[in-house]
């Protein structure tokens, strides 16, 4: 995954926010599977009739991707 993308990821769970995904296409969001994230725990999604999916890391996914990049 692209290293500017776990840094977005990681800083939008320490503030408790929601990303929504038509934000993270010049990451290369595209290039991530989603649903094999989110069946490992990693990250929620969820749709949001006006921003479209919504993307937030969970507890077990900030300490992956946090030690990932240590």
């Amino acid at each position: 995954m692209n290293h500017t993308l776990v840094q977005i990821l990681l800083k939008a769970k320490e503030v408790n926010k929601w990303i929504p995904v038509k934000f993270l296409i010049k990451y290369d969001i595209q290039q991530v599977n989603l649903l094999k994230l989110e069946d490992a725990y990693l990250i929620i999604m969820k749709n949001s009739t006006s921003e479209g999916l919504l993307l937030k890391l969970t507890l077990r996914g900030y300490h992956y991707f946090n030690k990932k990049l240590d």
